[in-house]
């Protein structure tokens, strides 16, 4: 008798999209393809829900301000410039010029992804409990919050790669990455252990 795999909902859904005719559009992928080719509309950062009886609009309107300025701002990655290393520089544009061009697209979009401001301070708020996050700590956890993120998303295409899958990166290749990095101890253990 054969063991039989439990079956992940993320997973039939995508079976289910693989089955359409290649030159069927669905109403799906044009969403997708639009979303693409405008990068600056899609958020990297989760929403945030306000609770029952407050005005959700109320916040810090500077910093949102902020993050949309800097969204706007188009960076050519070939043309960055290191002034105070020149070795650095080399050493970025000799690795800059091996990349295809999907790489390089793959690169420009996490160069310009981040997390939003406004909504790393109100979880720093929420799982602090202090009054007021400092700017400095709102960037260093927006930083290792993208480091992770990027660790994540490089194991998950080596997992892709190992399993011979081609296409998006879907739920199974994260859940492995993430075990994997978990094995290799470059996921932070809990404080505080589960008591469930």
């Amino acid at each position: 008798m054969e063991p039989r795999q439990s079956v992940d909902p993320f997973e039939v859904a995508f079976k289910d999209v693989e089955e359409l005719p290649p030159d069927s559009p669905t109403a799906d992928s044009m969403e997708i393809e639009s979303q693409i080719q405008t990068p600056a509309i899609v958020s990297t950062s989760p929403a945030v829900i306000a609770p029952a009886g407050t005005n959700a609009s109320t916040g810090n309107n500077e910093d949102e301000d902020e993050d949309e300025e800097d969204d706007n701002v188009d960076i050519n990655i070939r043309n960055i410039s290191y002034k105070s290393d020149p070795d650095k520089a080399a050493r970025t544009q000799a690795i800059l010029s091996r990349f295809t061009e999907e790489q390089m697209e793959r690169y420009e979009f996490f160069r310009r992804s981040r997390f939003k401001k406004s909504d790393m301070r109100k979880l720093l708020l929420s799982i602090t409990g202090m009054r007021a996050v400092s700017e400095p700590m709102i960037v260093a956890v927006s930083a290792t919050a993208k480091m992770f993120v990027g660790d994540i998303v490089e194991t998950a295409r080596a997992v892709m790669t190992d399993w011979k899958d081609s296409g998006p990166i879907r739920p199974c290749h994260i859940r492995e990455a993430y075990r994997r990095l978990k094995l290799e101890g470059k996921v932070p253990r809990r404080s505080v252990p589960r008591l469930f």
